[in-house]
């Protein structure tokens, strides 16, 4: 059978062959690149030849033709050596390879030879730049150049492969979509088409996504004072970045004081007319956008009226006006002169002399004294800044005394002229009259000169002249012109001479007065001054000025420099802390001119710190005259407490010690703290009023200078919880369980909020009941008749809950009375107790009496074993016996007295030494006093006792109001008797060191 097996299968291999060839691998089509080379593989068994055919004709290979690139490869593999593209001779086709034997020929599968090309230019390509806003779709076209095969279509974002994603895809037609782009999305696309003849780039796009301009930093509404630089914050940002544009929507840009700084408007030296609305607006290609903010430009106060300097008399009144102008209406606050810096007075507010009126422009000072002199500076405050004026007020015993402004000269006329006296007086603190003497010789009495006098010749004009009309020999004299005025009397006399042939008189021009003097510097013992010509009429060449000086205490006017060829002059040699007045008159070769006008009252410096010299002092008011520090917050931290910050304006460092911080409530109460340094820019502020109305501010200081304050910031403190309890608490019985609790409401300075309710908490023993209610009363119901209840009452605020007040023992019964606390001295017909009753206070009265009977049956067989000779030893134990103490305490009548059920106190001097003065249960020291009982010793002889009573007062409580005997009444009566077993031998002198006390009786009545 295997041999059969075997000879078949012989059989079949060699009828296989013996037939056609097979194919064992047949060709695949194959893209080359032109002259590059290329393999078309074929391979079949059994072959005995292999021929390859393209498009139907067979392919001449090198075998054939030595010139042909085409190679048969010996496994019947068709090999170019370079593959052509011409016209004339192309390798392109499709081809197919065909084996054969003796048996036949087979043909394998068709093969295509495709010559790669790929063109340079694309078809279509995106635009260089290309630019979208986010949010949008685009597309970038890409049609790519013509190849063989056609080529393909990828992406590529700065220089990285473009992959498929949910908003970004590549089309089939080669195109780039992009959905929803986003900023991200900017970058640089190029289109590549690739084959195997290569890769083509279009032309780089550069895609820009916008996003629409986007404010950072919004301007935010802005109040300033007036005169600061402003900055109004706009910062945009976007792609491309914004064009940043400001402008103004109700009036014009103040030009030349606006300018744009990184985005932000900046106005320079604002003033009210700046306040409006600005416009930030924003804009690029991908939008718009535009913002507003509103400036509010606040005039600093501004006076309307400084006070002046003024010298009043001791024990006058003087009145200094200050008017203050501003919107919103400033603070008018008057500083006096005192080292404590809160002497502050507020409008209708009055201290020591000084009140200030209702509108705060008038500060009135009654009564003066010489403490009253000093600077009193007044204050406007507002938000818009602060502005300060002070006026000099010196007190002075008097007034300076008039002066003579032109004086009579001696005269020499003819009889029968007109002669004229000029007598002219300054009086600037008072009126003055002026009455005219003549005294013809000097042995003549002194005649009074009136006007008609001498036959109606003699004539007193307004201004003080005498004139003598028709001159006559007895005319001839002393004439003398008398000043009289409050302030002081002047007099001036002048000749008159009547000779025959004497020159004619004729009136001179005098010079004409200066102006008032000014005052330039003061010091401790010198004064500055400056004045200027008088305009109207020059003086000449050969003018000179005289200035005269008064000071208190002398009777007339000095003259402090003459002589002097310029318009100002230092005066020395002054006292320290006086107040002069000076004036200045003009002097030329024809005589003195008038008198100017008074100076203002000048007082030197009284003795300082010698390490600050003059110009320093000066330096710095001048520089602290300006606004130095500016409020910039005021933040409420708690009920009794501010945080303030504050800046200090340019080169204040220089002139600035520290700055004081004020605090004024709506009452007018000032609070002032000390911040030293300029280092430091906050400051909190404690020990405010809660809810209340305060005007923060700063004043910066350098030593004792103080200068401008700044702006204010008005600001109310939080709610606190109440300070106190409510008072008056009083219950009235309505009915049976039913009762009318009431009471007094707090004062605002005591609420420190707004109260907003009450707390009632009605206690029985550990069982509690509260009530909130709106009203200062409560209507208690679904009380137990006969009961003791506690009532405790606090007001409540939005802070909290406040303290309660004692608690209020009442007892509800039917009666229709009012329960008043403890402390009322009148109780009538109801029962009321202010300290609470133990309940075991009863059971204590029932027990009681049983206790004492088995105590005084054991104090009877004690006495007993005393008669009994003692064989053993004696007990070392002590039996004692308590007395309640007294049931009420004078010193914590709010509260229910307790009892001490076990406190046992060994007797002591106190208790003993003086049994006949002061009681021995003493109702205010709650001492529980008691007699030992004496055991006698072994072997000692028992002696004669003496018994002394020692009984209980019968009113142990004597302060107590006068309720508490009605009580007393009701309760049990107790009495107690103790007595003191005293040895015969030491009878007469008791000492409480006497050892052996007996307890022999004791009773108790009930």
């Amino acid at each position: 059978m295997k041999a059969f097996l075997l000879v078949c299968i012989l059989a079949l291999a060699v009828a296989r062959q013996a037939g056609p060839p097979v194919i064992k691998e047949h060709p695949s089509n194959v893209v080359a690149r032109r002259n590059d080379p290329a393999t078309l593989n074929c391979a079949a068994s059994g072959a005995s030849r292999i021929r390859w055919y393209r498009d139907g004709e067979e392919v001449t290979t090198s075998t054939q033709d030595p010139r042909s690139h085409r190679v048969l490869l010996p496994s019947g593999s068709l090999f170019f050596l370079r593959v052509a593209t011409s016209k004339r001779d192309s390798d392109a086709g499709t081809y197919w390879c065909v084996a054969s034997n003796s048996h036949g020929a087979t043909r394998s599968h068709n093969a295509t030879l495709t010559v790669a090309t790929l063109s340079y230019d694309f078809q279509s390509q995106a635009d260089p730049a290309v630019r979208a806003r986010v949010g949008d779709s685009l597309v970038l076209p890409c049609r790519p150049p013509k190849g063989s095969p056609p080529p393909e279509v990828t992406w590529l974002r700065d220089s990285h492969e473009v992959t498929n994603s949910s908003r970004i895809s590549v089309t089939q037609a080669g195109d780039l979509l992009i959905s929803q782009a986003v900023e991200e999305d900017s970058a640089s696309y190029v289109c590549r088409a690739r084959n195997a003849a290569g890769a083509r780039e279009s032309t780089p796009t550069k895609l820009t996504i916008m996003t629409p301009p986007w404010f950072e930093e919004r301007p935010a509404n802005v109040t300033v004072a007036s005169g600061v630089a402003v900055e109004l914050a706009c910062r945009a940002r976007g792609s491309p970045a914004p064009t940043v544009t400001w402008r103004r929507l109700d009036g014009k840009m103040p030009l030349g004081r606006a300018m744009i700084e990184d985005q932000r408007l900046v106005l320079d030296h604002v003033a009210a007319a700046d306040s409006g609305v600005y416009v930030c607006e924003v804009e690029s290609e991908a939008g718009i956008a535009a913002a507003r903010a509103t400036l509010t430009v606040i005039d600093a106060p501004e006076f309307a009226q400084r006070p002046q300097d003024i010298q009043v008399v001791a024990g006058q009144s003087a009145r200094l006006s200050c008017k203050v102008e501003g919107d919103p209406k400033p603070l008018v606050l008057w500083r006096l002169p005192t080292q404590d810096r809160t002497a502050l007075l507020a409008p209708a507010q009055s201290s020591g002399h000084a009140s200030v009126a209702e509108q705060g422009q008038t500060l009135l000072l009654d009564d003066v004294a010489a403490r009253d002199s000093g600077a009193y500076y007044c204050w406007g405050i507002s938000s818009g800044g602060g502005i300060s004026a002070h006026s000099e007020v010196a007190v002075v015993e008097a007034y300076p005394p008039p002066v003579i402004g032109v004086a009579p000269r001696d005269l020499k006329v003819s009889p029968g002229v007109n002669a004229v006296f000029p007598c002219e007086v300054v009086s600037e603190a008072g009126q003055a009259s002026v009455s005219w003497w003549h005294q013809p010789a000097a042995s003549l009495p002194v005649q009074h000169l009136l006007k008609g006098s001498k036959s109606g010749r003699v004539s007193i004009l307004v201004n003080g002249a005498l004139v003598i009309r028709d001159v006559r020999i007895s005319d001839a004299g002393t004439y003398r012109c008398h000043v009289n005025a409050d302030t002081g009397v002047l007099d001036r006399s002048a000749a008159l001479e009547v000779v025959e042939g004497a020159e004619e008189y004729r009136p001179f021009l005098l010079p004409a007065p200066p102006s008032k003097p000014r005052l330039m510097a003061v010091n401790q013992t010198a004064v500055h001054l400056s004045w200027l010509p008088n305009s109207q009429m020059g003086g000449g060449s050969d003018q000179t000025y005289t200035v005269e000086f008064w000071r208190q205490g002398w009777e007339e006017w000095r003259v402090a420099d003459a002589l002097i060829t310029q318009e100002s002059c230092v005066v020395g040699g002054l006292t320290p802390g006086h107040t002069y007045t000076f004036l200045v008159r003009a002097v030329n070769s024809r005589g003195a001119s008038f008198p100017s006008p008074w100076s203002d009252p000048v007082t030197t410096r009284s003795p300082r710190d010698p390490s600050l010299t003059e110009d320093e002092v000066r330096h710095v008011r001048r520089r602290l005259s300006r606004p130095a520090v500016t409020l910039t917050d005021a933040t409420v931290t708690a009920p009794d407490s501010v945080l303030l910050g504050w800046e200090f304006l340019a080169l204040a460092d220089e002139a600035v010690e520290g700055v004081l911080v004020y605090a004024v409530s709506d009452s007018g109460a000032v609070q002032v703290a000390t911040v030293f340094g300029t280092s430091s820019t906050s400051h909190l502020m404690h020990g405010l009023q809660p809810n209340t109305q305060y005007t923060v501010f700063l004043v910066p200081f350098w030593h004792s200078v103080e200068g401008t304050p700044s702006n204010s910031h008005s600001l109310q403190t939080l709610q606190d919880v109440p300070s106190v309890a409510p008072t008056d608490v009083r219950v009235t019985s309505l009915e049976e369980g039913s009762v009318l609790i009431t009471w007094s409401t707090l004062e605002p300075e005591k609420a420190r909020g707004e109260v907003v309710g009450y707390q009632v908490i009605i206690s029985h023993n550990t069982t509690y009941t509260t009530e909130t209610v709106v009203n200062p009363w409560l209507d208690a119901i679904g009380l137990v008749p006969g009961q003791l209840y506690t009532i405790r009452v606090s007001a409540i605020t939005k802070a909290g809950t406040g303290p309660f007040t004692a608690p209020l023992l009442m007892d509800v019964g039917p009666s229709q009375v009012d329960f008043l606390p403890h402390e009322e001295k009148e109780i009538i017909d109801t029962e009321f107790h202010t300290p609470e009753r133990p309940q075991w206070l009863i059971v204590l009265h029932v027990i009681t009496p049983i206790v004492l009977l088995m105590s005084l049956a054991t104090l009877l067989y004690v006495r007993k074993l005393n008669d009994k000779p003692v064989t053993a030893a004696a007990p070392k134990s002590s039996l004692l016996y308590q007395v309640p103490e007294c049931l009420y305490s004078t010193q914590h009548t709010e509260s229910a007295s307790t009892y001490s059920e076990n406190m046992m106190l060994p007797p002591n001097k106190s208790q003993f030494s003086s049994a006949s003065s002061s009681p021995l249960l003493r109702y205010h020291d709650r001492v529980n006093e008691y007699a030992e009982p004496r055991f006698q010793k072994a072997n000692e002889n028992a002696e004669p006792y003496a018994t002394t009573t020692l009984l209980v007062p019968a009113s142990p409580c004597p302060n107590h109001p006068k309720h508490w005997p009605r009580n007393t009444e009701k309760a049990s009566s107790s009495t107690y008797h103790w007595s003191v077993s005293i040895p015969s031998s030491h009878s007469r002198a008791f000492t409480p060191h006497s050892n052996g006390y007996h307890c022999s009786s004791i009773r108790y009545d009930v």
